[in-house]
């Protein structure tokens, strides 16, 4: 007889999938993650730091009984935020917040402490999704790119694999918008001789410059190193172009390129550029249309995270993904039941899903429309003094 197929599969080792995973083992409910990365040491070296709330993502932490680990490694320093304009102008200096609320974990780290949680037997990696597809007795099957294999038979099929979802289509036929705008993103290292100028003017959290739809931000990692990211208003293709590509390959040549469009802002700020040391990976920035939350509940499929609802970047991201596999998990516990006996049983699944969607879709809603309000303010021609008094003033004022 051959292995029993466990009644749920998660798509993707990502904060929200693992999460979840993390909760299910916890109470003992079988499933099985499809992840693309070959082994967990092949994750990429980008990735940045993530600020984990008080209010969401440190209560999902805790419910999977991970925030006491989670506070060893978590930077408490690294809450600072200084907000300037192209003139190097500091309009908002945070120095460190007392009280934890939102202190600063590297995405590697996160993702280790995640998978540290999970059995290893319960992860196969090197297993790219191609496609979600319903199987003709109403079960679902996940399609691998690898030759067409399928691995059938599953009760729910998780989709927690980000922005380009393959589940996604079954739910809505939304996809990704381009936003218009590219980060670069390159890196300072503890080496290089400009790092103490860059420790000196960050500190170790955050240091934003934004004027009239650009940004430069460098932000301090836990190895003491510094990510840069540089945004410019480039097409869509405009990276597997062939001047795209080339520039991409060399990058001393693609950092001449940046510079003339930050031509007239403070050295202060285009040190940053000049004076980074790492190649450059580029982040096109893609959101799904608000219009994307409405969907009706399929049986057999539910998404998480980025793949459910992909917004632009706001620092709120991984902790609306954590709330979500914790919401989702809370479903599948009060639904699920044990095998007894003979009788293996998964519990209705179904009304798992219903309920999770129904408190997903709503709260995820809310925080689309205040990220699309906050977002536009912070690449408006204004920015960043309107963002700074109409969003980060009000938020801190509640801190």
């Amino acid at each position: 007889m051959g292995a029993t197929v466990p009644p749920i599969a998660i798509l993707g080792a990502g904060p929200s999938g693992l999460l979840l995973a993390r909760i299910l083992t916890l109470h003992f409910i079988p499933y099985t993650i499809f992840e693309r990365d070959a082994s967990p040491t092949s994750i990429s070296q980008w990735g940045g730091t993530l600020d984990i709330h008080y209010d969401s993502g440190q209560v999902a932490l805790a419910e999977a009984g991970l925030l006491d680990e989670f506070k060893r490694v978590a930077r408490y320093d690294a809450q600072t935020t200084k907000i300037a304009d192209r003139h190097a102008n500091v309009v908002l200096d945070i120095g460190e917040v007392q009280g934890g609320k939102r202190p600063e974990i590297d995405r590697r780290d996160l993702r280790d402490l995640l998978l540290k949680s999970v059995p290893g037997e319960h992860i196969r990696w090197g297993s790219k999704v191609a496609k979600v597809e319903r199987e003709d007795h109403g079960t679902m099957a996940v399609l691998l790119a690898d030759r067409g294999k399928a691995v059938g038979g599953f009760k729910l099929v998780v989709g927690a694999d980000g922005a380009w979802s393959k589940a996604r289509n079954l739910v809505t036929p939304a996809k990704p918008v381009y936003a218009g705008n590219t980060f670069f993103t390159t890196s300072v290292s503890t080496s290089n001789p400009y790092h103490a100028a860059v420790a000196s003017l960050v500190g170790p959290g955050m240091y934003l410059v934004c004027d009239s739809g650009h940004q430069i931000i460098a932000q301090g990692l836990a190895d003491g190193s510094y990510q840069i990211n540089i945004s410019l208003p480039v097409t869509e293709g405009w990276m597997t172009s062939s001047t795209g590509a080339a520039l991409i390959a060399d990058p001393q040549a693609l950092r001449d390129f940046l510079l003339q469009f930050y031509a007239d802002w403070a050295p202060t700020a285009t040190d940053l550029i000049r004076k980074s040391d790492g190649a450059f990976r580029p982040w096109p920035l893609y959101a799904l249309p608000f219009e994307t939350l409405d969907w009706k509940t399929v049986p057999g499929l539910t998404l998480v995270g980025d793949a459910a609802h992909l917004e632009m970047p706001d620092g709120e991201g991984v902790n609306r993904a954590l709330t979500d596999g914790v919401s989702l998990a809370r479903r599948i516990v009060a639904h699920y039941c044990a095998p007894d006996g003979e009788d293996h049983r998964d519990g209705d699944l179904d009304a798992a899903v219903r309920e999770y969607e129904a408190e997903m879709l709503p709260r995820c809603r809310r925080d689309m429309e205040k990220n699309k309000t906050e977002v536009k303010l912070l690449w408006s021609p204004d920015a960043p003094k309107g963002f700074v008094e109409a969003v980060m003033g009000g938020h801190f004022a509640q801190e």
